[in-house]
């Protein structure tokens, strides 16, 4: 039987305000290490404006202003601490700024234009800071490290399945929580209630945790 109009709409709304909360949150935590980066940046302690900024990077939302703000922030200071010959930064923001995109990934990596050239000067830092030897040259060394940066490790599959499955499960007892846990005064139905909030819970842990493992 179709759920009645007034189920739906309460499904849909509990649905959109879920959402909302989550993307909300996010820009809300983003925006805060943001700025906590960039007053840590101003009192001039660069490996904590590095670190709130790659928080700030990692909270990403489609549109955000904060993750491409964090980004470009974490490439002005690599660059700059390589103009004043202080490598040991620079390479902790270039791979802050790399460790940022690869942490968005899903189906599509958000920023994923920035990887080559980002790539290419850490891979040229990394080998400017190594210490000479006569075995390989400078282009050499550059071209290997080059080639392992665009090594790009992958979620497993099977935990990424899984997770897949225990988010059907997390959608499926919520549309069946409004479904069937409810009359058609939104009064709860103790049993279907019951079992429908308790595949909820599961089918979220199993999401969290094989998304926390994949």
């Amino acid at each position: 039987m179709p759920l009645p109009r007034r189920q739906l709409l309460v499904l849909v709304a509990g649905m959109g305000l879920a959402l909302g909360i989550i993307v909300t949150r996010l820009l809300v935590d983003a925006r805060a290490a943001f700025r906590d980066g960039q007053a840590a940046e101003q009192r001039g302690e660069m490996t904590p404006a590095i670190r709130h900024y790659l928080d700030a990077g990692r909270l990403y939302v489609p549109g955000s202003p904060y993750t491409k703000g964090a980004l470009d922030r974490l490439e002005h200071i690599a660059v700059s601490a390589v103009t004043r010959g202080d490598y040991g930064t620079a390479r902790t923001a270039f791979e802050a700024e790399r460790a940022a995109i690869l942490g968005t990934r899903s189906f599509y990596t958000p920023h994923g234009d920035r990887l080559p050239e980002l790539e290419r000067k850490l891979a040229r830092l990394l080998a400017a800071t190594e210490a000479d030897t006569t075995a390989a040259t400078f282009e050499e060394r550059a071209s290997w490290h080059a080639s392992r940066l665009a090594e790009h490790p992958q979620p497993k599959t099977s935990l990424v399945l899984l997770a897949f499955l225990g988010l059907l499960i997390w959608v499926a007892s919520a549309v069946v929580f409004f479904r069937h846990g409810l009359n058609a005064q939104l009064g709860l139905r103790r049993v279907p209630a019951v079992l429908a909030a308790s595949g909820f819970i599961a089918g979220l842990a199993l999401f969290l945790v094989c998304l926390r493992l994949a």
